[in-house]
């Protein structure tokens, strides 16, 4: 199947047509799917039949549903950033732990439990749960702007000294930073100076980045093979008169109103259409979100990219309960196990009918009219009888008075409530719905046994469960872009108590987050999960005990390596989920250094006395051959002067 819609037009004037038909196609596209999914809906809360005149049936859906939203969504999770690569980096180190804390924050502050709640339960019932996500800026007017005025002289012809003429300041103006003269009656003065008000000086005040969630119906896709091949979304909201013109102004009271309000179905045969639709479109081929309204040749509003988020797409993939290669139209789950859901219900109601026609009845002899007070007696009442030698001479009750058979509605009740068994258990290895999830298990088993069917009860569930582990860590991705982009470094300071230099908010807008790894702790979202993790975890650190209490006494004897002992270690705790986290505190470990006893420790202070001696020794030896070398020189010198002075004077005597 080829998808293929024209481009959007460059006329202003067919924009607004265009997107309109868009829309329309992309709904008829999925029309099949949205007329199922509201009887799907209504199949959930047993609501689609009149209560006094409705058939009797089983809900096993609504208890299907319950049951799988507990296993696959149970507490909040916990945001985890870390740096992609384990460099030296402090500011690195800041930027993962300001995005954790301000992702915390934001999940402790704002409803993301409901939000995702809602979006696991659109796909359980209908087959696509969806969330988008928000940044909401609040902008407060502060104090008017102070725009300071200079006073600016005025030149004239006059007296500069007797008899003398030349320009003069005869008198002066104020002028704005603009040169625009002002009057004197808007000036005010201060110690500063003197300034008129302007205007009155907008700022963000608060700013929020909500998981809101989408209902299945509000949400449309332009039809694509894939997510990646999606060219379009679209958020329809239904607006009253009064939301048109606050949001659009005069242009909002044109807006024709085309959508009657459940609320106003429900008390009139024929109400008046009260809503228009307005669909918020985000177009990743042109970078644009738009506003149009259904039935209006005009488009409301038109931005461009305004998020600035690396995927443009407001909202991660949603989540598909039965997902194929070649649509991304949904395909509810009650799709797959619809025949059973029938024959459950045409058992049930049969159950029902051979119920109501389990009554006692039977006939009894008309000369006995008393016998007919005997069905409504009371315990202990006895009914008084006019002629009672004659209905002893008949026999008794037993031959006055017969009960209809019951044995047959009996054996047929019995075998379909068996049946209805085998349908129920059907349904649940279909849904891989356990009796260990749903509480239900035989007195017979033993802890061990159902711990162990519990696990493979699990297994059933681990592809759905990542499924939403990997959707709940596209929602911190994109909450986390917009939180570096757009909060100010004030406000991050204030939810994270982390000073932020300019140089890490630098960083942390330039990198956009890619060298950085965003997740979150899934470990806890889930029930199923966190006991397993709960056990995991009392497993690992048993056998780790025991591995130690086994394995010291040989690397303390020399007959295993410390290193050979520390693989063993790591072996073993890489087979336990979560053992990475510890990975590089195990490598870590070193050896235990030898502790030397009393005995050892007195010889080594014994022979360092005796080697601090004989380099004494030593040293007075060197001295003493220095001396000794010194007083030789000296000998030396003293007896070559004597002889120079002799040779002298001989010199002189001869001369003489």
């Amino acid at each position: 199947m080829e998808y293929g819609f024209d481009r959007e037009p460059t006329k202003k004037a067919d924009r607004a047509a265009y997107w309109n038909d868009q829309i329309l196609k992309a709904r008829r596209f999925e029309e099949n799917w949205r007329e199922r999914a509201e009887g799907i809906v209504q199949r959930y809360r047993d609501d689609n039949v009149n209560r006094f005149e409705r058939e009797t049936r089983m809900n096993i859906f609504h208890s299907n549903v319950d049951t799988l939203k507990s296993a696959l969504y149970f507490k909040t999770p916990k945001p985890k950033v870390s740096r992609r690569f384990k460099t030296n980096d402090p500011i690195g180190r800041t930027i993962a732990e300001v995005v954790e804390r301000g992702l915390q924050y934001q999940l402790d502050i704002y409803d993301f439990d409901n939000a995702v709640k809602k979006a696991i339960e659109d796909m359980l019932i209908v087959g696509r749960g969806a969330i988008r996500l928000r940044y909401d800026p609040v902008l407060v007017t502060g104090e008017p702007e102070r725009i300071p005025v200079t006073v600016e002289p005025i030149t004239g012809i006059g007296e500069v000294a007797p008899g003398q003429m030349g320009e003069v300041q005869v008198a002066q103006r104020l002028l704005d930073p603009d040169g625009n003269e002002v009057d004197q009656e808007n000036v005010k003065q201060d110690s500063r100076g003197m300034f008129i008000e302007g205007d009155p000086v907008e700022f963000i005040g608060e700013q929020s980045i909500t998981c809101e969630h989408v209902n299945w119906s509000d949400l449309t896709i332009s039809p694509a093979r894939c997510w990646e091949d999606v060219k379009w979304i679209a958020f329809r909201h239904l607006l009253s008169r009064q939301d048109l013109v606050d949001y659009y102004g005069t242009q909002g009271e044109q807006i024709p109103l085309t959508y009657r309000s459940t609320e106003m179905s429900d008390y009139q045969d024929n109400p008046e259409p009260d809503m228009a639709e307005v669909y918020e479109i985000w177009d990743k081929r042109s970078g644009k979100q738009i506003f149009v309204a259904t039935s209006f040749n005009e488009i409301l509003e038109d931005f461009d990219d305004p998020y600035n988020l690396d995927g443009f797409w407001p909202m991660p993939e949603p989540l598909y309960a039965v997902s194929t290669t070649d649509t991304t139209l949904p395909v509810p789950e009650l799709f797959i196990y619809e025949d059973q859901i029938f024959e459950l219900d045409l058992i049930t109601q049969r159950i029902a009918a051979l119920t109501e026609a389990l009554k006692r009845r039977g006939v009894y002899d008309a000369s006995f009219q008393e016998l007919i007070r005997l069905s409504d007696a009371d315990d202990n009442e006895f009914i008084p009888v006019d002629n009672m030698a004659m209905l002893q001479a008949g026999g008794g009750l037993a031959n006055v008075m017969q009960e209809a058979p019951l044995d047959n509605l009996i054996r047929a009740l019995t075998a379909l409530y068996q049946s209805r068994q085998i349908v129920i258990e059907t349904i649940y290895e279909i849904t891989g719905i356990s009796d260990i999830m749903r509480g239900q298990s035989a007195s017979r088993e033993t802890a061990t046994a159902q711990r162990i069917k519990g696990q493979f009860g699990a297994m059933r569930l681990v592809n759905r469960q990542r499924t939403i582990e990997k959707f709940l860590d596209k929602i911190m991705q994109l909450k986390a872009e917009l939180l570096v982009e757009n909060l100010e470094p004030t406000l991050l300071e204030k939810m994270t108590a982390i000073a932020i230099p300019p140089e890490v908010v630098a960083v942390m807008r330039d990198d956009r987050l890619r060298s950085y790894r965003i997740s979150v702790d899934t470990e806890e979202s889930s029930a199923i999960d966190s006991a397993m993790d709960q056990k995991n975890r009392t497993e690992f650190l048993t056998a780790t005990v025991q591995f130690l209490q086994s394995v010291g006494p040989l690397v303390s004897s020399g007959a295993l390596g410390f290193d050979q002992a520390k693989q063993m270690l790591l072996f073993a705790a890489r087979a336990f989920p979560g053992a990475r986290e510890l990975e590089e505190s195990l490598e870590a470990i070193q050896p235990p250094q030898p502790q030397a006893n009393p005995a050892d420790k007195l010889v080594e202070v014994e022979a360092a006395k005796v080697q601090a001696q004989t380099a004494q020794a030593q040293a007075d030896a060197q001295v003493k051959v220095a001396r000794l070398d010194l007083d030789r020189q000296k000998a030396e010198t003293d007896a070559a002067i004597k002889q120079q002075k002799l040779e002298i004077d001989a010199a002189k005597i001869v001369t003489g």
